[in-house]
């Protein structure tokens, strides 16, 4: 499973629950360079709106022709028309961003059939921009580091791209109902769901680039579990109705694989199970919504079927690659997979925003002696802050950590 560079322990805990995270944990080696390397965007970004900014997601790939090994230590975005530098992620950051080739390079068939292994040095960049400043065109500086092969630091410029205005977030529904929504991996640049590069069919992609993970907690008390916080199904999300944010038709689900009946505990997980109990849904113009982790036996709908916005999918439940119960969605364009299609962005048409997690708090109980997993589940109430008053909001993702009231 994915590894996230968070700071804080609490989001690295809560960072491997999504459909699908398998890294290779494999040692990379320098990425080989030679007098030229070039920079290429294989997605050009779209903007897409949460309440801190626009969001701007792509991938720069860099395609060395020599063998000298590099390690990228600074990375500049320019905007093409002023030539002023907008973002450049600052170390640590820049390192967990940085997808170095797997050594040895993935074989033919794990091309083919499905790696998270990289063929080609990658580098993630996720920023916000003020919404009145999003330039037409974006360009790339990047310093590479040579001291590996005792050379002197190299800057490359390249990897113009255009911004793709011309293009929009898909507009959706709510997944579920209520207060009480707790949004993560979401509108930040190191999260797991971003960080996930699947190499399938011979093509590298972020299937999960625009993913929530959706955890329940008590809106009036902010618990995320009662009893014993070791048990999935003790937890206030466990068997809550998963709905479909549009109409559309059923293109693949899949039931029958068992709950996970202990926190963090699953095993053998396969590019084939990782999603757990599963509903892919067509909702229109090569648009693919996806549900992954419903309890065992609760899909209730089959290939082909026809749904409406607001139809009851499934259940919230801890199947496949899944540590606590939760609800992992994204939508995907071109094809109906999980994880050989390419993530597209979504927004969702109205929420408001009840509350936050204390993020600080949370490294703090973490730092403490005798510190476990499920005392952090068991104390969860202790870092919600709920507002006075909710924050209304529309067509826009939500921000990392913040709690919901869904309609």
């Amino acid at each position: 499973m994915a590894t996230i560079h968070h700071i804080l322990l609490i989001a690295v805990t809560l960072a491997i629950l999504t459909a699908g995270c398998m890294q290779p944990a494999e040692e990379h080696g320098p990425a080989p360079v030679g007098s030229e390397t070039d920079i290429t965007i294989p997605v050009p970004p779209i903007s897409v709106p949460s309440r801190d900014g626009i969001n701007l997601a792509y991938e720069l790939e860099l395609h060395p022709k020599g063998t000298q090994g590099f390690v990228p230590e600074r990375v500049e975005v320019i905007d093409s028309a002023t030539g002023r530098v907008i973002y450049a992620p600052e170390e640590p950051l820049l390192a967990s961003l940085y997808h170095p080739a797997s050594d040895p390079l993935p074989s033919a068939a794990e091309l083919q059939n499905g790696t998270g292994k990289v063929p080609v040095p990658r580098v993630s960049l996720w920023f916000r921009i003020d919404p009145g400043a999003v330039p037409d065109r974006l360009i790339h500086r990047i310093t590479l580091n040579m001291s590996e092969s005792g050379q002197p630091p190299v800057i490359l410029t390249g990897g113009e791209v255009a911004v793709r205005k011309d293009l929009t977030p898909v507009v959706v529904g709510s997944p579920m109902r209520g207060p009480g929504w707790l949004a993560l991996e979401t509108t930040a640049p190191d999260t797991h769901h971003f960080s996930a590069q699947i190499t399938m069919g011979g093509v590298t992609r972020v299937p999960q680039k625009y993913a929530q993970d959706w955890i329940y907690v008590d809106p009036a008390t902010g618990k995320a579990a009662s009893g014993n916080a070791t048990l999935a199904k003790n937890y206030c999300g466990y068997g809550r109705e998963i709905l479909s944010v549009a109409n559309g038709m059923v293109m693949d689900m899949h039931d029958g694989l068992p709950d996970h009946e202990m926190i963090y505990s699953p095993q053998g997980v396969t590019f084939e199970t990782a999603a757990g109990n599963y509903v892919i849904v067509d909702i229109g113009d090569d648009k693919y919504a996806c549900y992954a982790h419903m309890v065992n036996g609760s899909v209730r709908v089959a290939n082909g079927d026809t749904v409406t916005e607001g139809q009851v999918l499934g259940l919230m439940g801890n199947s496949g690659n899944s540590d606590i119960p939760h609800l992992h969605f994204q939508v995907v364009e071109g094809t109906p997979s999980f994880l050989g299609a390419e993530g597209y962005p979504h927004v969702y048409r109205a929420f408001d925003v009840i509350g936050e997690v204390n993020q600080t708090r949370g490294n703090e109980i973490s730092m403490e002696p005798g510190f476990t997993i499920d005392r952090l589940w068991s104390e969860f109430d202790t870092l919600v802050r709920f507002y006075p008053e909710h924050v209304p909001q529309q067509e826009c993702l939500p921000e990392n950590w913040v709690i919901l009231d869904l309609p």
